[in-house]
């Protein structure tokens, strides 16, 4: 039995979507994540002339934006759930980090022409690498390693994981792939096989939606419940139609905009919470809600506040239970700032037991 394991680089391989839906020739192109592992097992199996490819684990790694621009965040919350999905459904190992986009927009198009801002995305690459070699030290973890890479960053990482003893194939996309790695002769020594090309695999990897109906399950919801629609939620994710994401963003940022400074206690700008991270959970209570409009602020034990919608809360509690004092754990999606709340993405209840350091 030969032991695969994948390597993707998402943040690249999510950057060359429009070339694959320009080689596809449709615009709306989407990679079938549940089909990718066991077609490039397929490939390297082929050229191997193995009888019986394993695919161990097949990890990808990427970001997600943080303090981003609230106009933004239907965007994001679909990323955000395509990860969770890559792990809940296809049993991915997904290794994500924050990007913080200082409350700007997430496209540079969307920016003032004039903002110099530039994202950096940090550890992404070196986490895909030391990965790599990592399990490549160990014994018996994997024989063959896949790497779903363009940049010429990883040529080291290759080059190593070879003279470890295992062996390397390469799958990249035309027009986005470094010459080293698509170089027939593999003058740099970073590969196996020969280059799997992901163009020349659309039609297999092609991820076909079928319509369906399911019941859109907000409060605030007009007509049949039933709507037709392409979405398929994981397991536990609760379904708006697109009406209603609609109108939920337009409640986001029209109460983000009338939050007076009067209403709350005025942080300092730009700070970290209790020493947290953007990334980390912190704890607080429910200081107000809204039933009718579907919304409300957390209070942390700091005095700052935090603005959630009822699309923010995980499967875990309800909006009618998300009532005044009820204790809730919460990421920070927006830092807060002179005269406006901050902004709590995954709100659940706090449970003491489960986690006694968020207090």
């Amino acid at each position: 039995m030969t032991k695969v394991m994948i390597f993707i680089d998402g943040t690249w391989l999510y950057s060359n979507t429009p070339k694959l839906c320009e080689a596809y020739g449709q615009e709306d192109y989407h990679v079938d994540f549940r089909k990718l592992p066991v077609v490039l097992a397929d490939k390297v199996k082929s050229q191997l002339g193995a009888t019986s490819i394993d695919i161990v684990r097949t990890y990808l790694f990427g970001s997600y934006a943080q303090n981003y621009d609230l106009r933004d965040d239907d965007s994001v919350q679909r990323r955000r759930d395509f990860f969770s999905m890559l792990k809940e459904e296809y049993h991915y190992e997904v290794e994500i980090f924050p990007v913080n986009y200082f409350r700007r927009r997430i496209r540079k198009s969307d920016r003032d022409p004039n903002d110099s801002f530039d994202p950096k995305e940090k550890c992404v690459d070196i986490s895909l690498a030391t990965s790599m070699l990592y399990f490549a030290a160990i014994p018996y973890a994997y024989d063959i390693a896949i790497a779903v890479i363009g940049d010429q960053d990883f040529k080291p990482v290759l080059q190593h994981v070879r003279r470890l003893g295992k062996r390397v194939a390469i799958a990249s996309v035309k027009g986005s792939c470094s010459p080293e790695y698509a170089d027939p002769r593999d003058e740099a020594r970073v590969k196996d096989f020969n280059i799997i090309w992901i163009d020349d695999l659309l039609t297999e990897l092609e991820l076909k939606y079928e319509r369906h109906k399911i019941p859109c399950e907000s409060p605030y919801h007009k007509g049949p419940k039933e709507v037709w629609t392409y979405f398929h939620p994981r397991r536990g994710q609760k379904f708006f139609c697109d009406e209603c994401r609609q109108e939920f963003l337009k409640q986001k940022r029209e109460a983000q905009c009338n939050f007076l400074d009067s209403e709350i206690k005025n942080p300092e700008p730009g700070i970290h919470i209790n020493g947290h991270t953007l990334r980390h959970p912190i704890s607080g209570v429910v200081a107000k809600r809204l039933p009718d409009k579907g919304y409300g602020f957390i209070e942390t034990a700091d005095g700052n506040n935090y603005f959630f919608h009822l699309t923010d809360l995980e499967s875990d509690i309800e909006f009618d239970d998300a009532i005044e004092g009820t204790p809730v754990v919460f990421e920070i999606k927006q830092m807060p700032s002179a005269g406006k709340a901050g902004a709590a993405q995954n709100v659940r209840r706090h449970s003491r037991i489960a986690d006694p350091s968020l207090s």
